[in-house]
C-alpha cells in the first residue's frame, strides 16, 4: 500500500487505552480520523477509512464487504456504564425510548432486550428534553457516563449487565473490521500485532493510561480506573461465543438479515 493505513478512532473513554497505545507508537504507516461508532462505521463502508473498530452488529451485516480483525474488540463481562437507558419508569414497563444515533449496537441489543412492542425514535435535542416525551433514553460513551454522574433520570439500566443476565456471556459492543479491498493486507496484519501489543501493554500497565486518560477527559482517575475494569479489549473464545449469540439473537429480532460467526481472518497471522 504507497499510502498510510487510514484507521477510524472512536473518541470516548472507552477505547481509550487501546488507541492511547497506537498513538504511542508515532507509527507513520497509521493516519487516524477521530469519531463516534456510526460515523465511523459509515466511513468504512464509504471507502474513506480502511479499517477500524466498528459496532458488531454493523460489521455483521456488511460482512460481505469486510474482513474481521479477530485480535481485538470492545467488550463487557457485565454492567458496564456507557450502555445505559435512562428511564422515567422501571425497565420492564418501558414502552417508547429515544434511541442515540452514535450506536447501531445498542439498538439492536436493545431491541433483544425489550422485544418488539416498544417504539423506538431517534433521540433529537437534548436527552432531558427527550425524555419528557417518552419513558426512556438510550445513551452510549461518554454521554452515558455524563447521564450517570448527573443524575438524568430517577431509573438507570446498564444494558451490559442486561446482557450478562440474559446469556451468561459477554457482550461485545465492537468488533475491528477492515475493508475486504484494501489491496496491501501486510499492513493489516501490522495494525493487528498492534492490538495485541497495546491490549498487552495496557493489562501490565494500566495505571499509566488512567493518568493519560485522566487529563483527556472530564472524569476522575478513580473513577476511570474503575471503568476501564469493567471493559475487555481482546476476542477470545467467550467473547467469540458472546458475539455469536448476539448475532443469532439479533436475526431473531429482524435486526440482522443474517448470522454470520466470527471467523479467523488472515490478518490474524
Amino acid at each position: 500500500m504507497s499510502r498510510p493505513l487510514r484507521v477510524g478512532r472512536i473518541v470516548a473513554l472507552n477505547m481509550y487505552p487501546i488507541y492511547h497505545h497506537l498513538e504511542q507508537t508515532r507509527d507513520p504507516g497509521l493516519v487516524f480520523t477521530d469519531g463516534l461508532p456510526a460515523a465511523l462505521n459509515a466511513a468504512v463502508l464509504g471507502g474513506d477509512l480502511d479499517v477500524s473498530a466498528m459496532s458488531s452488529i454493523e460489521y455483521a451485516r456488511n460482512a460481505d464487504q469486510l474482513e474481521l480483525l479477530p485480535v481485538a474488540s470492545i467488550s463487557a463481562a457485565g454492567a458496564v456504564d456507557s450502555i445505559q437507558v435512562f428511564s422515567r419508569v422501571p425497565f420492564g414497563e418501558i414502552r417508547s425510548v429515544a434511541v442515540t444515533p452514535h450506536s447501531a449496537t445498542s439498538v439492536a441489543l436493545l431491541r433483544i432486550l425489550v422485544g418488539p412492542n416498544v417504539r423506538f425514535a431517534p433521540l433529537s435535542g437534548s436527552p432531558a428534553d427527550a425524555l419528557g416525551r417518552v419513558d426512556g433514553v438510550l445513551l452510549i460513551a461518554d454521554e452515558a457516563l455524563h447521564g450517570l454522574r448527573d443524575e438524568l433520570a430517577p431509573v438507570h439500566t446498564d444494558l451490559g449487565e442486561r446482557w450478562r443476565a440474559l446469556t451468561g456471556l459477554p457482550m461485545v459492543f465492537a468488533v475491528w473490521a477492515a475493508r475486504g479491498d484494501v489491496p496491501d493486507r501486510a499492513p493489516l496484519a501490522h495494525l493487528s500485532a498492534l492490538l495485541r501489543d497495546a491490549q498487552t501493554r495496557f493489562s501490565a500497565d494500566p495505571d499509566t493510561v488512567v493518568a493519560a486518560a485522566a487529563e483527556r477527559f472530564p472524569f476522575p482517575a478513580d473513577y476511570i480506573r474503575g471503568y476501564f475494569s469493567r471493559l475487555r479489549y481482546g476476542f477470545g473464545v467467550d467473547e467469540q461465543a458472546g458475539l455469536a449469540r448476539f448475532l443469532a439473537l439479533a436475526q431473531e429480532h429482524g435486526e440482522l438479515a443474517g448470522s454470520p460467526i466470527p471467523s479467523q481472518a488472515s490478518t490474524s497471522a
